[in-house]
Protein backbone atom coordinates (compact mmCIF):
# COMPACT_ATOMS: atom_id res chain seq x y z
CA UNK A 1 0.00 0.00 0.00
CA UNK A 2 1.51 3.29 -1.17
CA UNK A 3 0.75 5.98 2.06
CA UNK A 4 -0.90 8.87 0.64
CA UNK A 5 1.43 11.51 2.56
CA UNK A 6 2.14 12.07 -0.97
CA UNK A 7 5.29 14.06 -1.33
CA UNK A 8 6.65 16.09 -4.52
CA UNK A 9 10.03 14.58 -5.51
CA UNK A 10 12.71 15.50 -8.56
CA UNK A 11 13.60 12.38 -9.90
CA UNK A 12 15.81 12.25 -13.17
CA UNK A 13 15.18 9.04 -15.66
CA UNK A 14 17.40 8.91 -18.62
CA UNK A 15 17.69 5.20 -19.64
CA UNK A 16 18.30 4.36 -23.85
CA UNK A 17 19.23 1.58 -25.40
CA UNK A 18 19.19 -0.91 -28.43
CA UNK A 19 15.48 -2.32 -29.31
CA UNK A 20 15.59 -6.10 -28.22
CA UNK A 21 12.45 -7.69 -30.36
CA UNK A 22 11.36 -11.10 -28.75
CA UNK A 23 9.60 -13.25 -31.26
CA UNK A 24 6.88 -15.81 -30.77
CA UNK A 25 5.27 -18.40 -33.25
CA UNK A 26 2.86 -21.06 -31.55
CA UNK A 27 3.85 -20.75 -28.25
CA UNK A 28 3.38 -18.23 -25.01
CA UNK A 29 6.41 -15.97 -24.63
CA UNK A 30 6.27 -13.84 -21.89
CA UNK A 31 7.65 -10.34 -23.66
CA UNK A 32 4.99 -10.74 -26.32
CA UNK A 33 1.61 -12.54 -25.13
CA UNK A 34 -0.33 -12.38 -22.30
CA UNK A 35 0.10 -15.84 -20.44
CA UNK A 36 -2.93 -15.87 -17.48
CA UNK A 37 -5.02 -18.05 -16.18
CA UNK A 38 -8.39 -19.26 -16.40
CA UNK A 39 -9.40 -16.17 -15.09
CA UNK A 40 -8.24 -13.67 -17.52
CA UNK A 41 -8.02 -13.37 -21.34
CA UNK A 42 -4.88 -14.13 -23.52
CA UNK A 43 -4.41 -11.60 -26.15
CA UNK A 44 -1.59 -9.88 -27.57
CA UNK A 45 0.45 -7.60 -26.63
CA UNK A 46 1.40 -4.83 -28.94
CA UNK A 47 4.91 -3.44 -26.80
CA UNK A 48 8.20 -3.72 -27.18
CA UNK A 49 10.96 -4.44 -24.82
CA UNK A 50 14.27 -2.51 -25.22
CA UNK A 51 17.47 -3.67 -23.61
CA UNK A 52 20.17 -0.34 -22.18
CA UNK A 53 22.79 -1.81 -19.82
CA UNK A 54 20.97 -4.77 -19.37
CA UNK A 55 17.91 -3.43 -18.15
CA UNK A 56 14.74 -4.44 -19.90
CA UNK A 57 12.28 -1.18 -21.45
CA UNK A 58 9.19 -2.45 -21.50
CA UNK A 59 8.18 -0.06 -23.98
CA UNK A 60 4.01 -0.04 -24.52
CA UNK A 61 2.75 1.55 -27.69
CA UNK A 62 -1.22 2.26 -25.97
CA UNK A 63 -3.34 -0.77 -27.81
CA UNK A 64 -4.92 -2.47 -24.41
CA UNK A 65 -4.58 -6.52 -24.32
CA UNK A 66 -7.94 -6.35 -22.40
CA UNK A 67 -10.90 -6.62 -24.44
CA UNK A 68 -14.02 -4.53 -23.43
CA UNK A 69 -15.31 -7.10 -21.48
CA UNK A 70 -12.36 -7.90 -19.22
CA UNK A 71 -12.35 -4.47 -17.31
CA UNK A 72 -12.82 -5.02 -13.56
CA UNK A 73 -16.34 -4.09 -11.98
CA UNK A 74 -16.32 -2.72 -8.38
CA UNK A 75 -19.31 -3.27 -6.11
CA UNK A 76 -19.81 -1.81 -2.93
CA UNK A 77 -19.81 -4.54 -0.14
CA UNK A 78 -18.92 -2.48 2.81
CA UNK A 79 -19.59 1.38 4.55
CA UNK A 80 -17.85 2.54 7.66
CA UNK A 81 -18.59 5.95 8.38
CA UNK A 82 -21.90 8.29 9.76
CA UNK A 83 -22.71 11.98 9.48
CA UNK A 84 -24.41 11.52 12.95
CA UNK A 85 -24.58 9.12 15.34
CA UNK A 86 -22.26 6.33 17.71
CA UNK A 87 -19.44 8.56 18.12
CA UNK A 88 -17.53 5.39 17.23
CA UNK A 89 -18.57 5.48 13.30
CA UNK A 90 -18.13 9.58 13.00
CA UNK A 91 -14.44 10.58 12.03
CA UNK A 92 -13.28 13.49 12.02
CA UNK A 93 -9.46 13.37 9.55
CA UNK A 94 -8.93 10.09 8.33
CA UNK A 95 -5.16 9.93 8.11
CA UNK A 96 -4.55 6.44 7.51
CA UNK A 97 -5.55 2.93 7.39
CA UNK A 98 -4.69 -0.61 7.23
CA UNK A 99 -6.71 -3.99 6.30
CA UNK A 100 -5.46 -7.17 8.86
CA UNK A 101 -5.07 -10.61 7.17
CA UNK A 102 -8.82 -11.60 9.04
CA UNK A 103 -10.05 -8.52 6.75
CA UNK A 104 -10.37 -6.40 10.12
CA UNK A 105 -9.77 -2.67 9.69
CA UNK A 106 -7.64 -0.41 11.64
CA UNK A 107 -8.93 3.53 11.03
CA UNK A 108 -6.60 6.32 12.07
CA UNK A 109 -8.50 8.97 13.02
CA UNK A 110 -5.94 12.34 13.65
CA UNK A 111 -8.26 14.87 14.89
CA UNK A 112 -9.26 12.47 17.61
CA UNK A 113 -6.00 10.79 18.32
CA UNK A 114 -7.79 7.72 17.98
CA UNK A 115 -6.75 4.05 16.29
CA UNK A 116 -10.04 2.29 15.67
CA UNK A 117 -10.71 -1.50 14.92
CA UNK A 118 -13.76 -2.72 12.70
CA UNK A 119 -14.75 -6.07 12.37
CA UNK A 120 -14.63 -7.46 8.51
CA UNK A 121 -18.77 -6.34 8.09
CA UNK A 122 -17.48 -3.02 9.42
CA UNK A 123 -18.48 -3.54 13.30
CA UNK A 124 -16.53 -1.51 15.43
CA UNK A 125 -14.88 -3.72 17.99
CA UNK A 126 -12.79 -1.32 19.59
CA UNK A 127 -10.83 2.30 20.24
CA UNK A 128 -7.03 2.73 21.58
CA UNK A 129 -5.28 6.18 21.69
CA UNK A 130 -5.91 9.47 22.76
CA UNK A 131 -3.89 12.77 22.84
CA UNK A 132 -0.79 12.96 24.62
CA UNK A 133 3.04 11.82 24.24
CA UNK A 134 2.83 8.48 26.39
CA UNK A 135 2.12 4.59 25.61
CA UNK A 136 -0.59 4.21 23.04
CA UNK A 137 -0.79 7.89 22.84
CA UNK A 138 -0.78 10.27 19.67
CA UNK A 139 0.47 13.50 19.09
CA UNK A 140 -1.07 16.48 16.97
CA UNK A 141 -1.01 15.67 13.41
CA UNK A 142 -0.70 13.19 10.47
CA UNK A 143 -0.05 9.42 11.78
CA UNK A 144 -0.81 6.52 10.63
CA UNK A 145 -0.32 2.73 10.59
CA UNK A 146 1.26 0.00 8.45
CA UNK A 147 0.76 -3.50 8.83
CA UNK A 148 3.96 -6.06 9.40
CA UNK A 149 4.25 -9.49 10.13
CA UNK A 150 1.64 -11.09 12.08
CA UNK A 151 -0.39 -8.18 11.95
CA UNK A 152 1.72 -6.12 13.94
CA UNK A 153 0.58 -2.72 13.35
CA UNK A 154 3.60 0.17 12.76
CA UNK A 155 2.07 3.54 13.46
CA UNK A 156 3.81 6.27 12.88
CA UNK A 157 3.36 9.57 15.16
CA UNK A 158 4.57 12.95 13.32
CA UNK A 159 3.63 14.84 16.28
CA UNK A 160 5.56 12.75 18.73
CA UNK A 161 7.69 12.22 15.99
CA UNK A 162 8.27 8.38 16.71
CA UNK A 163 6.71 5.44 15.62
CA UNK A 164 4.71 3.09 17.87
CA UNK A 165 4.51 -0.68 17.52
CA UNK A 166 1.27 -2.64 18.36
CA UNK A 167 -0.14 -5.83 18.51
CA UNK A 168 -3.42 -7.15 16.37
CA UNK A 169 -4.80 -7.43 19.70
CA UNK A 170 -4.33 -3.77 20.90
CA UNK A 171 -1.20 -4.36 23.21
CA UNK A 172 1.55 -1.63 23.24
CA UNK A 173 4.61 -3.40 22.60
CA UNK A 174 7.58 -0.87 22.13
CA UNK A 175 8.17 2.69 20.14
CA UNK A 176 11.13 4.49 18.93
CA UNK A 177 12.36 7.75 18.09
CA UNK A 178 11.85 9.45 14.22
CA UNK A 179 13.80 12.08 14.88
CA UNK A 180 16.27 13.22 11.69
CA UNK A 181 19.03 11.39 11.02
CA UNK A 182 22.03 12.25 8.45
CA UNK A 183 20.21 15.40 7.20
CA UNK A 184 17.36 13.89 6.12
CA UNK A 185 13.88 14.09 7.95
CA UNK A 186 12.04 11.25 8.30
CA UNK A 187 9.79 10.71 5.67
CA UNK A 188 6.89 8.71 3.66
CA UNK A 189 6.78 5.01 4.95
CA UNK A 190 5.86 2.60 1.63
CA UNK A 191 4.57 -0.15 3.76
CA UNK A 192 6.24 -3.45 5.32
CA UNK A 193 5.84 -6.99 3.14
CA UNK A 194 5.78 -10.07 4.82
CA UNK A 195 9.82 -10.03 5.39
CA UNK A 196 9.51 -7.73 8.44
CA UNK A 197 11.36 -4.81 6.59
CA UNK A 198 9.58 -1.36 5.32
CA UNK A 199 10.98 1.36 2.91
CA UNK A 200 11.03 4.97 4.16
CA UNK A 201 11.30 7.74 1.89
CA UNK A 202 12.91 11.04 3.55
CA UNK A 203 13.68 13.94 2.36
CA UNK A 204 16.62 16.34 3.30
CA UNK A 205 16.83 18.91 6.24
CA UNK A 206 16.71 22.40 5.09
CA UNK A 207 19.42 24.44 7.30
CA UNK A 208 19.35 27.88 9.19
CA UNK A 209 20.99 29.51 5.89
CA UNK A 210 18.44 28.01 3.36
CA UNK A 211 21.29 25.71 2.38
CA UNK A 212 19.64 21.69 2.01
CA UNK A 213 21.77 19.33 4.09
CA UNK A 214 21.83 17.10 1.16
CA UNK A 215 21.24 16.67 -2.87
CA UNK A 216 19.52 13.43 -2.38
CA UNK A 217 16.31 12.09 -1.58
CA UNK A 218 16.91 8.74 -0.10
CA UNK A 219 15.02 5.78 0.44
CA UNK A 220 16.00 3.32 3.21
CA UNK A 221 15.01 -0.08 3.84
CA UNK A 222 14.06 -0.66 8.08
CA UNK A 223 13.10 -3.31 10.48
CA UNK A 224 9.92 -2.63 12.45
CA UNK A 225 12.02 -1.81 15.19
CA UNK A 226 13.21 1.20 12.56
CA UNK A 227 16.86 -0.33 12.32
CA UNK A 228 18.17 0.70 9.22
CA UNK A 229 19.10 -2.40 6.81
CA UNK A 230 19.91 -1.01 3.62
CA UNK A 231 20.25 1.67 1.30
CA UNK A 232 17.32 1.29 -1.55
CA UNK A 233 18.22 4.00 -3.62
CA UNK A 234 19.24 7.98 -3.67
CA UNK A 235 17.80 10.53 -5.68
CA UNK A 236 18.02 14.18 -6.63
CA UNK A 237 15.68 15.77 -4.49
CA UNK A 238 12.40 18.27 -5.42
CA UNK A 239 13.96 20.72 -2.57
CA UNK A 240 15.61 22.15 -4.57
CA UNK A 241 12.74 23.73 -6.35
CA UNK A 242 10.85 25.07 -3.25
CA UNK A 243 11.86 28.25 -1.47
CA UNK A 244 12.51 28.12 2.13
CA UNK A 245 9.36 29.92 3.16
CA UNK A 246 7.88 26.77 0.93
CA UNK A 247 6.12 28.57 -1.84
CA UNK A 248 6.41 26.40 -5.49
CA UNK A 249 5.10 25.58 -8.54
CA UNK A 250 0.93 24.38 -9.79
CA UNK A 251 1.81 21.22 -10.76
CA UNK A 252 5.37 20.46 -10.68
CA UNK A 253 7.94 17.71 -10.41
CA UNK A 254 6.36 14.68 -8.41
CA UNK A 255 7.43 11.30 -7.61
CA UNK A 256 5.54 8.26 -6.25
CA UNK A 257 6.71 5.95 -4.72
CA UNK A 258 5.23 2.16 -4.07
CA UNK A 259 6.00 -1.10 -2.75
CA UNK A 260 3.91 -3.70 -4.90
CA UNK A 261 3.60 -7.38 -4.69
CA UNK A 262 5.94 -7.56 -7.80
CA UNK A 263 8.73 -4.87 -5.52
CA UNK A 264 9.77 -1.48 -5.42
CA UNK A 265 7.59 0.80 -8.05
CA UNK A 266 8.76 4.84 -8.26
CA UNK A 267 7.83 7.08 -11.38
CA UNK A 268 8.11 11.10 -12.04
CA UNK A 269 5.37 12.45 -12.97
CA UNK A 270 6.72 14.80 -15.45
CA UNK A 271 7.17 11.26 -17.59
CA UNK A 272 4.82 8.21 -18.24
CA UNK A 273 7.93 6.02 -17.07
CA UNK A 274 8.04 4.04 -13.91
CA UNK A 275 10.99 2.53 -12.58
CA UNK A 276 10.51 -1.59 -11.37
CA UNK A 277 13.28 -2.59 -8.32
CA UNK A 278 13.39 -6.26 -7.41
CA UNK A 279 15.02 -8.09 -4.23
CA UNK A 280 18.15 -6.16 -3.16
CA UNK A 281 17.31 -2.86 -5.03
CA UNK A 282 18.41 -3.98 -8.24
CA UNK A 283 16.27 -2.32 -11.05
CA UNK A 284 14.25 -5.19 -13.11
CA UNK A 285 12.39 -3.16 -16.07
CA UNK A 286 11.67 0.11 -16.82
CA UNK A 287 7.99 0.76 -18.07
CA UNK A 288 6.69 3.78 -20.41
CA UNK A 289 3.63 4.14 -22.41
CA UNK A 290 3.07 7.25 -24.72
CA UNK A 291 1.18 10.03 -23.23
CA UNK A 292 0.65 13.91 -24.32
CA UNK A 293 1.50 16.48 -21.48
CA UNK A 294 -1.87 19.05 -21.57
CA UNK A 295 -0.59 23.34 -21.06
CA UNK A 296 -1.71 24.63 -18.40
CA UNK A 297 -4.04 27.54 -19.83
CA UNK A 298 -4.77 30.49 -18.47
CA UNK A 299 -8.42 29.66 -17.84
CA UNK A 300 -6.75 26.87 -15.17
CA UNK A 301 -4.26 29.54 -13.41
CA UNK A 302 -7.68 31.79 -13.36
CA UNK A 303 -9.50 28.86 -11.60
CA UNK A 304 -6.74 28.32 -8.97
CA UNK A 305 -5.98 31.79 -8.27
CA UNK A 306 -10.19 32.27 -7.97
CA UNK A 307 -9.97 29.71 -5.12
CA UNK A 308 -7.21 31.86 -3.81
CA UNK A 309 -9.31 34.74 -3.40
CA UNK A 310 -11.84 32.51 -1.87
CA UNK A 311 -9.98 31.33 0.97
CA UNK A 312 -8.24 34.53 1.65
CA UNK A 313 -11.57 36.10 1.88
CA UNK A 314 -12.88 33.54 4.29
CA UNK A 315 -9.70 34.33 6.57
CA UNK A 316 -10.15 38.15 6.68
CA UNK A 317 -6.98 38.43 5.23
CA UNK A 318 -6.16 42.21 4.38
CA UNK A 319 -5.65 43.28 0.76
CA UNK A 320 -2.14 43.89 1.09
CA UNK A 321 -1.30 40.17 2.34
CA UNK A 322 -3.89 38.80 -0.13
CA UNK A 323 -1.74 40.60 -3.25
CA UNK A 324 1.77 39.62 -1.82
CA UNK A 325 0.03 35.74 -1.26
CA UNK A 326 -1.16 35.13 -5.03
CA UNK A 327 1.63 37.23 -6.37
CA UNK A 328 3.77 34.26 -4.97
CA UNK A 329 1.32 31.15 -7.07
CA UNK A 330 3.10 30.61 -9.89
CA UNK A 331 2.59 27.60 -12.53
CA UNK A 332 4.80 25.23 -14.66
CA UNK A 333 3.71 24.94 -18.27
CA UNK A 334 2.18 21.82 -18.36
CA UNK A 335 0.07 19.32 -16.50
CA UNK A 336 1.91 15.85 -15.53
CA UNK A 337 1.74 12.96 -17.35
CA UNK A 338 -0.62 11.27 -14.74
CA UNK A 339 -2.19 11.90 -10.90
CA UNK A 340 -0.50 9.53 -8.84
CA UNK A 341 -0.23 5.54 -9.18
CA UNK A 342 -1.36 2.60 -6.59
CA UNK A 343 -0.98 -1.15 -6.24
CA UNK A 344 -3.53 -2.92 -7.61
CA UNK A 345 -4.55 -6.21 -7.16
CA UNK A 346 -2.29 -9.66 -8.60
CA UNK A 347 0.60 -7.55 -9.03
CA UNK A 348 -0.29 -4.83 -11.02
CA UNK A 349 -0.11 -1.28 -10.95
CA UNK A 350 -2.80 1.13 -11.69
CA UNK A 351 -1.80 5.12 -12.47
CA UNK A 352 -4.40 7.69 -12.26
CA UNK A 353 -5.56 9.66 -14.83
CA UNK A 354 -5.94 13.74 -14.43
CA UNK A 355 -8.77 16.48 -14.26
CA UNK A 356 -7.85 19.73 -15.93
CA UNK A 357 -8.96 22.50 -13.37
CA UNK A 358 -10.51 24.14 -16.02
CA UNK A 359 -12.97 21.10 -16.54
CA UNK A 360 -14.24 21.20 -12.87
CA UNK A 361 -17.90 22.17 -12.21
CA UNK A 362 -18.16 25.36 -10.13
CA UNK A 363 -18.96 23.49 -7.09
CA UNK A 364 -15.72 21.47 -7.25
CA UNK A 365 -13.75 24.33 -7.81
CA UNK A 366 -15.11 25.79 -4.90
CA UNK A 367 -13.58 22.62 -2.78
CA UNK A 368 -10.28 22.56 -4.47
CA UNK A 369 -7.09 22.38 -1.98
CA UNK A 370 -4.01 24.89 -2.55
CA UNK A 371 -1.85 22.90 -0.93
CA UNK A 372 -1.94 19.71 -2.72
CA UNK A 373 1.05 19.46 -5.63
CA UNK A 374 -1.23 17.36 -7.32
CA UNK A 375 -3.82 17.72 -10.46
CA UNK A 376 -7.16 16.69 -9.23
CA UNK A 377 -7.62 12.72 -9.93
CA UNK A 378 -10.16 11.17 -12.52
CA UNK A 379 -11.69 7.93 -11.96
CA UNK A 380 -9.99 6.60 -15.14
CA UNK A 381 -6.50 4.46 -13.95
CA UNK A 382 -4.39 2.74 -16.45
CA UNK A 383 -3.57 -0.91 -15.77
CA UNK A 384 -0.50 -2.82 -16.05
CA UNK A 385 0.37 -6.33 -15.47
CA UNK A 386 3.02 -7.35 -13.20
CA UNK A 387 5.50 -7.28 -16.19
CA UNK A 388 4.59 -3.73 -16.95
CA UNK A 389 2.40 -4.80 -19.89
CA UNK A 390 -0.53 -2.64 -20.15
CA UNK A 391 -3.86 -4.12 -19.93
CA UNK A 392 -6.15 -1.16 -20.41
CA UNK A 393 -8.46 1.53 -18.19
CA UNK A 394 -10.63 0.91 -15.43
CA UNK A 395 -13.10 2.77 -13.84
CA UNK A 396 -12.64 3.10 -10.07
CA UNK A 397 -15.51 4.30 -8.09
CA UNK A 398 -14.71 6.62 -5.73
CA UNK A 399 -11.30 8.05 -6.92
CA UNK A 400 -12.50 11.15 -8.57
CA UNK A 401 -11.28 13.82 -6.21
CA UNK A 402 -11.07 17.89 -5.65
CA UNK A 403 -9.47 17.96 -2.17
CA UNK A 404 -8.37 14.27 -0.94
CA UNK A 405 -6.36 12.14 -2.60
CA UNK A 406 -7.52 9.25 -3.35
CA UNK A 407 -6.08 5.99 -1.34
CA UNK A 408 -6.58 2.56 -2.47
CA UNK A 409 -5.74 -0.87 -0.63
CA UNK A 410 -6.40 -3.76 -2.28
CA UNK A 411 -6.54 -7.39 -0.45
CA UNK A 412 -7.20 -10.96 -1.11
CA UNK A 413 -9.55 -13.55 0.78
CA UNK A 414 -7.17 -16.32 1.03
CA UNK A 415 -10.36 -18.54 1.32
CA UNK A 416 -12.06 -17.84 -1.56
CA UNK A 417 -9.55 -16.12 -3.79
CA UNK A 418 -11.55 -13.17 -4.48
CA UNK A 419 -10.22 -9.60 -4.36
CA UNK A 420 -11.42 -6.49 -2.58
CA UNK A 421 -10.81 -2.97 -2.77
CA UNK A 422 -10.71 -0.49 0.36
CA UNK A 423 -10.64 3.33 0.35
CA UNK A 424 -11.31 6.23 2.12
CA UNK A 425 -14.00 8.85 0.31
CA UNK A 426 -15.91 12.08 1.93
CA UNK A 427 -19.11 13.47 0.33
CA UNK A 428 -20.39 16.67 -0.34
CA UNK A 429 -20.47 17.13 2.95
CA UNK A 430 -16.47 16.59 3.56
CA UNK A 431 -17.74 13.62 5.89
CA UNK A 432 -15.72 10.78 5.58
CA UNK A 433 -16.01 7.04 5.47
CA UNK A 434 -14.00 3.65 4.49
CA UNK A 435 -15.49 2.07 1.57
CA UNK A 436 -14.90 -1.89 0.84
CA UNK A 437 -15.81 -2.61 -2.66
CA UNK A 438 -15.42 -6.55 -4.46
CA UNK A 439 -13.31 -6.54 -7.68
CA UNK A 440 -14.82 -8.77 -10.09
CA UNK A 441 -13.34 -9.64 -13.68
CA UNK A 442 -10.25 -11.29 -14.84
CA UNK A 443 -6.83 -11.38 -12.57
CA UNK A 444 -3.26 -11.68 -14.62
CA UNK A 445 -1.53 -14.76 -13.34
Amino acid sequence: MMKRVAVPRRLLLGWRGAVVLAAAGAICVPAVLACWGQSGSATTWDGAVRDSAGIPIVENFGTPMWREEDSWEFTEVLRVGVLEGEPEYEFGRISGFVVLSDRRIVVADAMAHELRFFSPEGVHEMTLGREGQGPGEFGDGLFYPTVGPGDTLLVFDRGNQRAQVIAPDGTWLDDYSTLPEDGHWFGMVLDAPPSGRLVTYHVPLRQSDGSLADSMDVLLERDLRGAILDTVARIPTYMTSITPGGAGFYYGDMVDAALCKSGLVIGHNYTYRTVWYGSGGAIERIVTLPSERLPITEEDRSVMLGRFDQLLQEYNVPADQAAQIKSGVRFVDHYPAYSQFNCGPAGTLLMQRYRPLRRLSEEERSRIRTNLGRPPGALEWDVFDSEGRYLGVVVVPGTEWVAIVADLLFVQDQATGTWYMYSVWSDELEVQYVIGWRVDGPMPG
